[in-house]
């Protein structure tokens, strides 16, 4: 069950993660306007401006801390595709000092490229870090049929995920570019 969910949060970020952060601003900032709303037993009309209010609110308040939410984001968003790239190229036995370098590395990059240049990074990015996710979960979901996916056992098998990562994220990169434009 936990690989399905990934592979759903994986095509959700894939397909809409530069939209994600936005919306997922907005539900909260609704949700949590209508909770203190019903909280205070105010009417229905009442509570539906509140709600709305609490998520321009929270939309605002994204908009003035853009610049640490892009960083913050790149950040998440490059641990994910450093994550996969550790597995991709550890050889089988986990090497502790690799994981330390290469996740925070990649991690701390994304951050500082995605505070430089925000959506249109966070786009590519993201993609990336979608498709990550969704070949993972699919390797393990079907471990007998597609567990290359997840832990390749050849040089082979490590350029095929590349070659399938790449074009998922391509494919999730220009969702993301027509449901901008």
């Amino acid at each position: 069950m936990s690989a399905l969910a990934i592979i759903l949060v994986g095509l959700l970020l894939c397909l809409a993660g530069a939209l994600s952060v936005r919306l997922a601003v907005l539900a909260a900032g609704f949700g949590v306007a209508w909770t203190l709303a019903v909280a205070f037993d105010a009417d229905t009309g009442t509570t539906l401006l509140i709600s709305l209010g609490g998520a321009v609110l929270a939309f605002v308040l994204t908009l003035l801390t853009a610049r640490l939410l892009f960083f913050v984001g790149g950040l998440c968003v490059g641990a994910v595709i450093g994550a996969k790239l550790f597995v991709l190229v550890q050889g089988g036995g986990a090497d502790l000092l690799l994981l330390l370098v290469m996740v925070p590395a990649v991690a701390l990059t994304s951050g500082l490229l995605a505070r430089r240049f925000e959506r249109p990074f966070l786009v590519w990015a993201t993609a990336f870090g979608g498709a990550a996710l969704v070949l993972s979960g699919v390797g393990r979901l079907w471990a007998d049929a597609a567990g290359e996916l997840w832990r390749p056992g050849t040089t082979a098998g490590v350029v095929v995920v590349i070659v399938v990562w790449v074009v998922l994220a391509a494919v999730g990169y220009s969702v993301q570019r027509r449901r901008r434009d």
